[in-house]
């Protein structure tokens, strides 16, 4: 075997392995905190975690929207990882969210995100919004993150949320997130 093929088979064994979900050991909530910044026109009813057990921790929260219907709508992602303080890791991104529930295969980390919060909220249509925004007990699990092979480690997921380009709420959110350490999650 020559070294161009030890090379593919290295690079296959340990580069294209996309379904980590049984390598997951725990993944939680840990902190969530939503900032109104527009109360004439949003204001939170609640925004709380709540522990069910040891390793689940449900996200419920619920915005009251005075001002509808919401026609335009943008998003700013940013996620940061601990390390020594929490610090920018792998994206920022601003993007308009009723042209992306048209197209969700354009923004693929936030499809990611979107596809579980769907799950557990009211906002799996396109816009207009004529209605409260709520999401009800929001459980994170290991097929959530499948295709994002993310290291151990506490990250931050900060949200913030405009509506007619102006800035109106922040929603930031820590999760803890840990790997098995055998050697089945590397073969």
């Amino acid at each position: 075997m020559n070294s161009t093929q030890l090379f593919i088979i290295i690079a296959f064994v340990f580069g294209f392995r996309l379904d980590i979900s049984g390598c997951v050991s725990s993944i939680k909530f840990t902190n969530l905190e939503c900032v109104p910044l527009d109360k004439p026109f949003a204001d939170f009813h609640h925004c709380k975690l709540k522990a069910l057990s040891r390793d689940k921790v449900a996200l419920s929260l619920r915005v009251n929207l005075f001002q509808v219907p919401v026609n335009n709508v943008s998003l700013n992602l940013q996620f940061y990882k601990k390390f020594n303080g929490f610090r920018p890791f792998l994206f920022n991104i601003t993007t308009d969210f009723c042209q992306f529930l048209r197209h969700k295969k354009r923004v693929l980390f936030l499809d990611i995100i979107f596809k579980f919060l769907e799950e557990a909220s009211n906002i799996n249509h396109t816009c207009p919004y004529g209605h409260d925004i709520i999401v009800d007990r929001l459980i994170l699990a290991p097929k959530h993150f499948a295709q994002m092979p993310l290291p151990s480690g506490v990250y931050r997921l900060k949200i913030v949320v405009g509506a007619y380009n102006d800035w109106k709420a922040i929603v930031v959110l820590n999760h803890g997130y840990s790997l098995r350490q055998d050697l089945e999650c590397y073969f």
